[in-house]
């Protein structure tokens, strides 16, 4: 590994350390980067890199100032401690990505799911990390209690043949021990003749106000994590139906049949509340005045607040 390589790489792991509260680790990687500059007087933008790394001991010695007392030290736990050392085992320079991937599942331990299931969405086109980034995902959805979203999702990966036969065989084996151990009722076998797992609402239809528009984050795509606003067209129950033009090519390409979204605002001429939806169907409309536009339907599952 070269010096710029291992200043990546320790640079890395003291802003994980830093991010999770673990200051002193933290301070340990940043004097190791300091000194490894300090001791090399031809690195490129050496007296920039030293100016920034000086920056970040300082904000973070004052914070561990502030939250360590006269008989406390704060350290990592062991369990942390296991988990960094597993996650940077994960750093393969003939793999892009890999250290990204050990990142990923440090956020899913530490319980930052919706972080680590992004950044592991990402990972699942290369082709040496998609394995573990499958099986990740998988966990980090039933982890909250999501099992039927993970099956679907789990579906769709094995209809459009995302891994080779071998790997295939794995998660299904991998998947199944997740499920049993939650305690769900799935069975997960000879997946592509049967129709994909919709996600159960935990709503009646009743209890739904009429809604006149909602905004979410978009998932994937051109526009993915960019905030919009659809007003509804149609409305049956937990069922909302919103009309996308043609024109909006980029927004069509940012959703999905089988999207969970979990951070939606529902607008009602009486309140305004969030919750969570399931994008179960996305069709062009191919007769009347809208032929060409797309017609998204969303399965509200839950209400949040």
């Amino acid at each position: 590994m070269n010096l710029g390589d291992k200043i990546k790489k320790y640079y890395k792991e003291a802003e994980l350390y830093n991010s999770h509260g673990l200051l002193a680790e933290a301070l340990e990687k940043y004097k190791s980067i300091e000194g490894l500059v300090k001791a090399t007087p031809n690195i490129r933008n050496r007296q920039g890199i030293l100016k920034q790394i000086a920056l970040k001991i300082d904000l973070a010695s004052k914070k561990f100032q502030k939250l360590d007392g006269p008989k406390t030290t704060l350290e990592a736990t062991e369990d942390a401690q296991s988990l960094m050392k597993e996650m940077f085992s994960f750093d393969d320079p003939e793999a892009k990505g890999s250290s990204a991937l050990g990142g990923a599942i440090a956020l899913a331990k530490f319980g930052q799911y919706d972080k680590a299931i992004e950044e592991l969405n990402r990972l699942l086109e290369y082709d040496k990390l998609r394995f573990e980034a499958a099986k990740n995902i998988l966990w980090c959805w039933v982890q909250q209690n999501y099992t039927d979203y993970a099956v679907s999702l789990y579906q769709k990966w094995r209809k459009s043949k995302l891994f080779p036969p071998a790997e295939a065989e794995a998660i299904q084996s991998y998947f199944n021990g997740l499920i049993d151990k939650a305690g769900a009722d799935h069975e997960i076998d000879e997946l592509e003749s049967q129709r994909t797992v919709e996600p159960d609402s935990e709503i009646d239809d009743d209890e739904i106000l009429d809604i006149s528009a909602i905004r979410f984050i978009l998932p994937r795509g051109p526009k993915e994590g960019e905030r919009i606003e659809l007003e509804i067209s149609f409305q049956s129950g937990k069922y909302i139906r919103m009309i996308i033009s043609r024109r909006e090519k980029d927004l069509i390409a940012s959703i999905n049949p089988g999207d969970l979204l979990k951070e939606i605002v529902f607008y009602s001429p009486v309140a305004i509340f969030s919750g969570e939806g399931y994008v179960s169907s996305k069709n062009e409309i191919d007769a009347g005045p809208k032929k060409g536009d797309y017609s998204l339907e969303i399965k509200i599952i839950k209400i949040v607040s």
